[in-house]
């Protein structure tokens, strides 16, 4: 009897964890469970004609799920494929005959969907191993951090990998080229240079959009905005907000942002009152010792001194 693990699905797309936060965009399928089966019908009452029971509506809500659960794992692939295989061995760990569900997926599946099947829960657990075990330094490459991630997942996966990773290798190959020092984007020298080339590389994405986390107009204004090239003027900077926010957001998701950003520079700013501030008080505090302070023990110094900062601090964040 194989050994039954309980598998969560997220476990694939936390695989890739130290970079790229917005690659959980392309986790786009949810799992569903199928519904325990219900005991047996000897004890339900008799229903009148054409009337269907919870039971055979459960039994039949539950065989539906089956069978596309089966068309799944037959024919799909990448998240869509990773979320049937979890899901199935969900299933089959709450069953007591998982032996036999394998048994018809065996029947139904050719032999290399059968072994990613029947490995699945195995394979999962190596991958999450090597990854866990992989030391990479934070300021490794994000081209090493990828091709890191990939060298694992094909060591483990061999020929699947491509069968259940290909849309994130896709987008992780978008995100290198977006990297490029001669990129479209860091060769913009103005708003409206960068406006064009943007909406372009948008026609070109075509149908690939959903591929590149790139399907929502959200996600189009916020990928834009990381596409600014840091030598692009802060007036220009400035102007491709505006102009792509009219264009993708709505008129209360532009006032959210205009509201974040001026909370976000009113925190900065204190960060920069308090501290010009505190080296200011440090100053004056290094002239105190060498002259009216002069004369102080060490003790009572460094009691004085800690009473000045501590006041400072106080007086800052105080009401």
């Amino acid at each position: 009897m194989r050994v039954r693990l309980f598998l969560v699905s997220a476990a694939f797309a936390g695989s890739v964890y130290f970079f790229i936060s917005s690659e959980n965009e392309l986790n786009g399928d949810k799992q569903s469970e199928a519904a325990p089966l219900s005991s047996a019908l000897a004890n339900s009452t008799l229903k009148q004609p054409g009337v269907v029971s919870n039971t055979t509506s459960k039994n039949i809500k539950l065989s539906s799920m089956k069978a596309e659960a089966a068309s799944l794992l037959q024919s799909a692939q990448g998240q869509t494929l990773i979320t049937a295989l979890t899901a199935f061995w969900q299933q089959c760990n709450q069953e007591p005959h998982c032996d036999d569900m394998l048994l018809q997926q065996q029947l139904l599946l050719d032999e290399d969907r059968y072994q990613l099947l029947l490995n699945f829960p195995e394979s999962l657990q190596e991958e999450q191993r090597l990854m866990g075990a992989s030391l990479i330094s934070h300021d490794t490459s994000l081209a090493d951090k990828i091709a890191n991630v990939q060298a694992i997942r094909e060591q483990v996966w061999g020929e699947d990998a491509a069968l259940l990773f290909k849309q994130q290798d896709d987008y992780y190959d978008y995100r290198l080229s977006l990297l490029d020092p001669d990129s479209r984007f860091n060769r913009s020298q103005d708003a409206d240079d960068f406006i064009s080339e943007y909406n372009k590389m948008l026609v070109e994405q075509g149908d690939d959009l959903t591929r590149v986390a790139l399907s929502t107009d959200t996600a189009k204004y916020e990928e834009a905005l990381k596409l600014i090239p840091s030598t692009m003027p802060e007036d220009q900077a400035v102007r491709i907000k505006d102009e792509l926010g009219s264009q993708y957001l709505t008129a209360n998701e532009q006032q959210s942002i205009r509201h974040r950003e001026q909370q976000i520079d009113a925190q900065n700013q204190d960060v920069t009152d308090y501290q010009q501030g505190l080296n200011q008080l440090q100053t004056n505090l290094s002239n105190e010792r060498d002259t009216t302070k002069k004369q102080m023990t060490s003790a009572d110094w460094h009691a004085y001194k800690a009473e000045q900062l501590y006041q400072y601090r106080l007086n800052f964040f105080g009401p």
